[in-house]
């Protein structure tokens, strides 16, 4: 498959992180994010907050739009 601008490796987003947004946009807490993923809290915590400035976007809402409008997240 070729890898289009909007493909989440060339917008510099790793699998973890793709998969942290989808866990986001399904409402889950950053505890229960944490568990399924493995990872201390404070480290779910840390990659939300360096997805939001490789997307340039202000917060966690902002940030679950941009993974829809851009085509990393599907309705």
């Amino acid at each position: 498959m070729r890898e289009t601008n909007n493909s989440p490796k060339i917008m510099g987003i790793d699998d973890l992180e793709l998969k942290m947004i989808e866990l986001i946009a399904q409402g889950l807490t950053y505890t229960e994010i944490s568990e399924k993923l493995k990872l201390e809290e404070n480290k779910v915590e840390n990659i939300r907050k360096n997805l939001i400035i490789k997307t340039r976007t202000k917060n966690t809402a902002s940030l679950v739009s941009f993974a829809y409008k851009y085509g990393l997240l599907k309705v």
